[in-house]
């Protein structure tokens, strides 16, 4: 039952020899494709036409999802958390997104620096991203004490 075969070539491998076993059967089901394809190339276009459309109508008119924002989905998973852990977790979540915003001001700043000429509405908000900087640095500075 267990028996090996040997093969007639020394060095073929499983690959080459299932290839040669089931190349027929692939070719005919690929001969077999191809002409339902050619045979019902409107219809089958047609089809794809009209899926695409209804994709489109039921992703923007019919089912509108209610998602929830993100910030709204972790409230509720810190309400499942213990109380002590919860408190820890929003401060970290708070330091991550002051991160985050930082990070942003810092590449914003850097952009409008390095141009040669700024416009008056890039003088404004570069002050404004400096004022938000500092307040960001007078926070951490709070947080540490």
């Amino acid at each position: 039952m267990f028996r090996k075969t040997p093969s007639e070539e020394r060095d073929t491998t499983l690959f080459q020899e299932m290839k040669k076993e089931l190349s027929p059967h692939l070719e005919s089901v690929d001969a077999k494709m191809k002409s339902f394809l050619d045979r019902h190339a409107k219809i089958i276009f047609c089809s794809m036409i009209l899926l695409i459309l209804a994709s489109f109508i039921l992703t923007f008119y019919v089912l509108k999802p209610e998602a929830p924002t993100q910030a709204h989905g972790f409230k509720k998973d810190l309400k499942a958390l213990p109380d002590g852990m919860a408190g820890e977790f929003s401060a970290l979540q708070d330091l991550t997104l002051r991160a985050a915003k930082m990070t942003e001001l810092k590449a914003e700043i850097e952009r409008i620096i390095s141009q040669d000429s700024i416009s008056k509405s890039d003088s404004i908000y570069l002050e404004k991203a400096i004022e938000q900087l500092q307040y960001f640095h007078k926070q951490a500075k709070e947080d540490e004490h």
